[in-house]
């Protein structure tokens, strides 16, 4: 069975880049020249995957207009030749149907809400992409591509196969801050759990989980109101712990991830865009070297 659905997450409050973001959500924060969802949705169909449900909260209006037609501007860009500019615009703009759904308030916290929230867009059995919208991942291959392709290619082997998920190595010291990865088969990278947040000496391994996924439907057996995990809230990784008893979730280690959870990450990722930018590398290089050197 193919994947043709994924959900993008973009119902949170961006509270670490308040008060930035108390009237447009942290999704519709910049990468240079486009908004941090643009280059996720471009990520969606460079993938193959052009039918995509983004789940937003009240007041992230930006989000929907943003992928809306803008008529007007797109005659002026292309009356006055800027077609750069007009290009940048269409490579996501008409290339996927975009669906939203907003994120109710009776669901209970946590980042599995958003995933159940857009449970009546997905068909029943059919397996669907998730991606949080503060994860950006800048391999030259699409990041949700690579996860779409390997589940397609393991169905053909593994009638069992309930999920791919994306790994990344990082330092020991860092472990703590993602979820760690522990396998129920380590040489086929079988998962058995993801351990959040664990201390180095914790941690099952220093592969960590990030926002990235293929799952099969019956993950929504675990992803209800009955299934709500720490500070009772409902977490996707929970969920995908109870898939993972019954059924066989891979890994895949796809590197040039970079997430936007706060501040500081989002400035290395704004500044790891840029230095892939051709135009932009050799002046960003001069200009963090000017500015270093003032500063020390």
């Amino acid at each position: 069975m193919n994947v043709n659905k994924a959900i993008i997450t973009a119902a949170g409050y961006g509270t670490r880049f308040l008060p930035a973001t108390k009237n447009i959500p942290k999704e519709m924060l910049p990468l240079i020249d486009v908004p941090i969802i643009h280059e996720i949705v471009k990520e969606c169909i460079e993938g193959g995957i052009t039918q995509i449900v983004i789940v937003t909260r009240y007041g992230n209006n930006a989000v929907e207009d943003y992928f809306d037609n803008n008529t007007e501007l797109e005659t002026y860009l292309k009356n006055n030749k800027k077609f750069e500019r007009y290009e940048r615009f269409m490579e996501v703009f008409d290339k996927a149907d975009i669906a939203y759904v907003r994120q109710h308030k009776s669901l209970p916290y946590g980042n599995g809400s958003a995933v159940l929230a857009a449970k009546p867009f997905i068909p029943k059995g059919e397996p669907f992409a998730v991606m949080w919208g503060d994860d950006v991942v800048l391999s030259e291959k699409s990041g949700i591509g690579q996860l779409r392709e390997k589940y397609l290619h393991l169905k053909e082997t593994d009638p069992n196969v309930g999920g791919v998920i994306a790994v990344k190595p990082v330092e020991p010291q860092n472990i703590s801050k993602f979820g760690s990865v522990k396998f129920r088969d380590e040489e086929r990278k079988i998962l058995e759990r993801l351990v959040e947040k664990p201390s180095p000496e914790e941690a099952p391994s220093f592969l960590a989980s990030y926002g990235r996924y293929i799952l099969d439907y019956d993950v929504y057996n675990y992803l209800t109101r009955e299934h709500t995990g720490k500070d009772n809230e409902l977490w996707l990784p929970d969920a995908i712990h109870q898939l993972a008893q019954t059924m066989n979730i891979y890994t895949e280690e796809i590197s040039e991830w970079f997430t936007t959870g706060d501040p500081i990450q989002y400035l290395q990722t704004v500044l790891n865009y840029a230095l892939k930018d051709e135009r932009l590398k050799d002046k960003i290089l001069e200009l963090m070297t000017n500015t270093i050197r003032q500063n020390t």
